[in-house]
């Protein structure tokens, strides 16, 4: 991309190249490009110098910069202006375009062709003067102007001059504006500047050579020995255009050079990584090095690094032992007790050293007293019980061997907890003394009650140390975690505990023939010394409150609405607030409810027929039952009186096999009922007749079909039938049954065109018209049967 173009005068060409390097300026940002970079540059300094002082350098003076003559107050001036550009920042770069542009301020005589020209000039040691002027070395191709007169925007092509000046490697770059020869001395072409020249160009610079190289963590100046994974070559890498480049990574066997291979990288940022891992072979020591690259440029090669690799791993497992700790219970040591393990190779000589680890939490690295030899670690146990420590044998260049392992016991060693009183009510004191473990000694206790901040507490000349803890809070726990500062200055294992309390919560004695919807007296008895009331609440409700009699004990009075379970709830409180525990108890409330049987229809299985009158009684565990009320079906509710035994019996017949139900509920002398109801459900059995007919399958039209009832119904008087052709039900047709009490009778099959459905529905009844359930058998009536029979008897 060009930021020249074609060279016109047109406004808005002009117009956007001044817009991109206006906001290059004012944001002083480049702008990225694929491996290029669009920037712009303006001149760091200005002079002019001037015929009429030939001996005189006007450097950075106010003003604007002037060029050619120009007469004042009678004297002839001819001028020349310098520009000077630092380069510094485009040490080896390759610039691809660039414009050089300036502004006119005042121009003596529009009507006059512009000459302006502008010239690299040789390196100056000192500010130029008229007498000393530097060689004008190559003019620029230009300029290019805007149609205006003065110009607000000329311009130059400066890519070759900049180009050719970096690669001299100047630092700095000079440039003179000036008027040709001819017209110079003529003040109808004198003009004047802005003092100050930019440089919009598009460059490329070339990736930095890559620094800070290193071998997996080792830096360049080491030859590590590298296992398997652990030869990740990286460097620092930047380019001064791009964010986005690549990095090449050579390496090769240092006896074999030809053998070299590269890998790339792609850059986002200023790491370069490659892993030449799965190219390597075990036992050879390997040269690399790295080089930057983008689109346009290579960076030098960096310097080389070394490495050599080692992929075998030690074959023997360490073998651990400690006569400090040892598996038996219930142990040796304790938490914080530092006990020596040692780790020993085997003389395996491929063994540097051991990594180890014990518990959860604690691991680490030792080194070998000598290759295949042995090592010792101090390790404080953090937890009692039984532990293990693990440790894997390695090599010099970190390969892991197999794994060798050790169990061992930590013995418990926490404070002691003795309290006095071992067991007291809420709201009385208790000392707690606090005791060393065995031999270890203690020069301090640090404890804690249940959540609360930690205490540190000195210990006595016997080690021992006591506080003083009174509960009053019956929804704290009380718990004591103690650990002891032993004389080798670690903390032992925690010891405590909770303490014994008798939280007080008071008892409560319920009658064993509590009724439902009867008062029930409960009593209620305190536990925590000096309590003055009890509160309680009976099934979750709103609790209340009542004194504790001189006895300690008082009587509250309930009516349970229901039966079975209820639940009270109670503490204590005394006179000085202490609460006592809650204590919740359940009441077993007998019901109500009347009993109900039948032998003729027992609820447990199916009873006697339908259509047959069944016995059923009702009775009361209660005394003074006057009369129940019973619901057969969704027949309206029916009182009977009660006997004098405070049963009553009353005959149902169930006219259908059907689930039948039966609710009752008593009534009492004192004009109370029953709470709960009774239910009873029987399942009676049915006695529907037997129905068989002489006709199988289709039916032909006119066909006559007879047909035989069985009688099952006690009671027997009457049958009866009715047909359904197609869905169709017809009248009622009653049959007598003979002496054997069966009873038959005959059909005929309708006329039909089509082949419809034809139902026989039969019943038996007894002398008082209560039906049974029914009996049916079912037929096709099929015109197709007639043709069939007719073909056949011809």
């Amino acid at each position: 991309m060009s930021l020249l173009g074609s060279r016109r005068s047109s406004l808005p060409a002009r117009a956007g190249v001044l817009a991109v390097t206006a906001a290059l300026l004012l944001t002083g940002t480049a702008l990225p490009a694929s491996a290029t970079e669009i920037t712009s540059i303006q001149s760091t300094s200005w002079s002019y110098i001037d015929a009429a002082q030939p001996r005189k350098s006007f450097v950075n003076p106010a003003g604007d910069a002037p060029i050619g003559a120009k007469v004042d107050h009678g004297q002839k001036h001819v001028s020349k202006s310098y520009f000077t550009f630092d380069l510094s920042g485009l040490r080896g770069a390759k610039v691809l375009s660039a414009e050089l542009s300036g502004k006119e301020t005042a121009v003596a005589d529009c009507s006059a062709p512009r000459g302006t020209e502008l010239w690299v000039t040789a390196p100056a040691k000192k500010a130029p003067t008229w007498e000393d002027q530097p060689r004008e070395l190559t003019k620029l191709a230009g300029p290019g102007s805007l149609d205006a007169c003065p110009s607000d925007y000329l311009d130059w092509d400066a890519g070759p001059a900049l180009q050719q000046a970096i690669d001299a490697g100047r630092t700095s770059l000079t440039m003179v504006l000036r008027l040709p020869d001819g017209q110079q001395h003529n003040p109808r072409f004198g003009r004047t500047y802005r003092p100050l020249l930019y440089v919009s160009l598009e460059k490329n610079q070339p990736p930095a050579t890559p620094t800070a190289l290193k071998t997996g963590t080792h830096a360049c100046a080491e030859t590590p020995l590298v296992r398997r994974g652990g030869a990740a070559m990286s460097a620092a890498v930047s380019d001064p255009d791009d964010y986005s480049f690549s990095a090449e990574f050579a390496w090769w066997p240092v006896d074999h050079p030809e053998q070299r291979t590269t890998g790339t990288d792609s850059v986002y940022g200023s790491g370069a990584y490659f892993d030449p891992d799965p190219q390597l072979a075990d036992g050879v020591t390997y040269a690399w090095q790295v080089r930057a690259k983008d689109s346009l440029a290579t960076s030098a090669w960096s310097e080389t690094c070394r490495f050599t690799t080692d992929f075998t791993p030690p074959a023997t497992a360490p073998v651990i032992t400690s006569t400090d700790y040892v598996y038996e219970v219930p142990g040796k040591g304790g938490i914080g007790i530092p006990g020596d393990f040692t780790l020993d190779a085997g003389g395996d000589t491929a063994i540097a050293g051991f990594q180890w680890q014990a518990g959860y939490t604690d691991s680490g690295y030792v080194a070998a007293d000598r290759p295949g030899g042995k090592a010792t670690v101090r390790y404080t146990p953090r937890d009692d019980g039984p532990m293990s420590m693990s440790a894997y044998g390695l090599d010099a260049a970190g390969n892991y061997g197999p794994s060798g392992d050790y169990r061992f016991f930590v013995a418990r060693n926490g404070p002691s907890m003795t309290c006095t009183p071992a067991r007291a009510f809420l709201g009385e004191t208790r000392q707690c003394t606090f005791g060393p473990h065995g031999t270890d000694g203690a020069t301090a206790y640090v404890y804690k009650l249940d959540d609360q901040p930690e205490v540190t507490l000195p210990a006595g000349p016997d080690g021992t140390a006591t506080i003083t803890v009174t509960p009053t809070d019956v929804t704290q726990r009380y718990r004591v975690s103690v650990r002891a500062r032993m004389t080798n200055g670690n903390l032992s294992g925690p010891g405590g505990g909770y303490l014994d309390i008798d939280r007080g919560a008071p008892t409560v004695d319920a009658p064993a023939d509590a009724m439902v919807g009867k008062p029930v007296v409960l009593t209620l008895h305190a536990v925590l010394p000096g309590s003055t009331s009890f509160t309680y609440d009976w099934d979750y409700s709103e609790p209340a409150t009542v004194p504790v009699g001189p006895d300690g004990s008082a009587q509250v009075t309930v009516v349970p609405d229901r039966p079975y379970y209820h639940t009270i709830r109670v503490h204590t409180t005394t006179a000085a607030g202490l609460v006592s525990a809650t204590n919740e108890e359940s009441v077993v409330v007998g019901s109500d409810e009347p009993t109900i049987t039948s032998t003729d229809f027992p609820e447990c299985c199916e009873g006697g027929y339908v259509t047959t009158p069944g016995t059923f009684t009702f009775s009361s565990a209660l005394p003074g039952v006057v009369s129940y009320t019973y619901r057969y079906l969704q027949a309206a509710p029916v009182t009977v009186p009660a006997g004098p035994d405070g049963t009553a019996s009353v005959t149902l017949t169930p006219l259908s096999t059907d689930t039948q139900y039966l609710e009752v509920t008593s009534a009492f002398a004192d004009g109370s009922n029953s709470h709960a109801a009774g239910y009873y459900r029987f399942y009676p059995r049915s006695a529907a007749p037997p129905l068989s007919c002489d006709a199988t399958g289709n039916l032909r039209p006119g066909q006559v079909v007879h047909c035989t009832l069985t009688p099952v119904q006690p009671g027997l008087a009457a049958y009866g039938y009715h047909l359904r052709p197609n869905g169709e039900t017809g009248p009622d047709v009653e049959v007598r049954p003979g002496a054997d009490g069966t009873g038959t009778f005959e059909f005929t099959a309708p006329a039909t065109d089509t082949k419809i459905w034809f139902y026989v529905d039969a019943w038996s009844a007894n002398a008082a018209g209560q039906r049974t359930d029914t009996s049916y058998t079912s037929y096709y009536v099929d015109p197709d049967a007639t043709a069939s029979r007719k073909t056949n008897a011809v």
